[in-house]
């Protein structure tokens, strides 16, 4: 599966990321050899324009793939029925990742309300419900805009605008120290700060 797709000077590079960015495998191929090659593409969702291109240096540009609810991308040699061997698979999607690959999620000490309690109380048991979700996925990022971040979620199909689940897993993860939010409305940036 692929992350990311940047073209620059004559050649493509496929890259995939481990959860958090940690390592990547990237196969590039030469306009030449572009014969040799097929690209799957099993994509679904909408995205703005300026989230799926990026200018990468003076002549090059990148495709992110990522921020697809779904995005399936293989390279695959001509006439092959598999995934290329040059790039290992690497990165399983954000449902996929487990708990296991995550820091311990810290005590409840700074917990202040019953909402705080039930929301930290879904993060422990369950890795699919809303609150690990978000915490994934915002360690995946580092930082994010806060407009984005809600774009994200309403794709995962959560409830940004009227949800108030959704400001209480945020506001969970805040209380026990992994996140912060600086700034407000639309110019609020949600950080990582949980290691």
């Amino acid at each position: 599966m692929t992350d990311r797709i940047a073209f620059e000077d004559g050649e493509v590079s496929f890259i995939q990321e481990t959860f958090g960015g940690l390592d990547t495998a990237e196969l590039t191929i030469s306009r030449d050899e572009f014969d040799g090659y097929e690209l799957h593409l099993d994509i679904e969702g909408t995205v703005p324009l300026d989230e799926f291109i990026a200018k990468v240096g003076p002549g090059g540009y990148e495709l992110d793939l990522s921020s697809f609810q779904t995005s399936v991308v293989e390279v695959r040699e001509a006439d092959s029925d598999t995934e290329s061997n040059d790039i290992e698979p690497l990165t399983p999607s954000l449902s996929q990742n487990q708990r296991s690959q995550m820091p311990p999620i810290p005590d409840n000490k700074n917990l202040e309300t019953e909402t705080d309690y039930r929301f930290y109380h879904r993060l422990m048991n369950n890795p699919d419900s809303q609150p690990a979700i978000y915490r994934r996925f915002i360690r995946n990022e580092v930082e994010i805009e806060r407009p984005r971040f809600d774009r994200w979620s309403e794709r995962q199909g959560f409830e940004p605008e009227t949800g108030g689940s959704h400001n209480a897993s945020l506001l969970v993860l805040e209380r026990i120290g992994e996140i912060e939010r600086r700034g407000r409305g639309e110019n609020q940036v949600i950080v990582w700060v949980g290691e």
